[in-house]
């Protein structure tokens, strides 16, 4: 089965560029002096960041998520969909180190409760072997990664 994503952006470099600067500086996403500081250890039953072989892949892992919010609700059922996504797109746990946002892209958010969820967002990043790479990261300010 193959499927194919289409993505269509009407806004121009210079917004994206303001919309990544907005999001390396929101405090929420726990992002350290412009970096995404990552542990590469287990946050609960996933990681807080996982490697893509390409942005496309990441974002692809991402809509996969947000097209599953269109008729499930449940964060265990949408969590299992993110890591089988991850696994078809050869997304592996991200290795410990700082990673560099360069681009930012789609988000989608699972909603565990009060006071609880993720926020999967989808970045092209610098990681820390100095390659460009596709991260899915969760940007929640309710996971911690020590």
């Amino acid at each position: 089965m193959l499927i194919l994503l289409l993505t269509f952006g009407s806004g121009s470099a210079q917004d994206s560029k303001k919309a990544l600067q907005e999001w390396i500086d929101d405090p929420s996403h726990v992002s350290f002096q412009g970096m995404i500081p990552l542990s590469g250890k287990k946050h609960g039953d996933y990681h807080r960041g996982y490697r893509c072989p390409s942005y496309e892949a990441a974002t692809f892992v991402v809509s996969i998520v947000e097209k599953a919010h269109l008729h499930e609700k449940k964060p265990k059922v949408l969590r299992a969909t993110l890591l089988r996504s991850l696994a078809g797109q050869a997304c592996e746990p991200a290795a410990a180190g700082q990673y560099r946002p360069l681009q930012l892209g789609n988000v989608s958010q699972i909603d565990n409760g009060p006071e609880a969820g993720e926020e999967w967002t989808a970045l092209r990043v610098q990681a820390p072997d100095g390659a460009e790479i596709g991260l899915v990261y969760d940007a929640s300010i309710y996971g911690i990664d020590d």
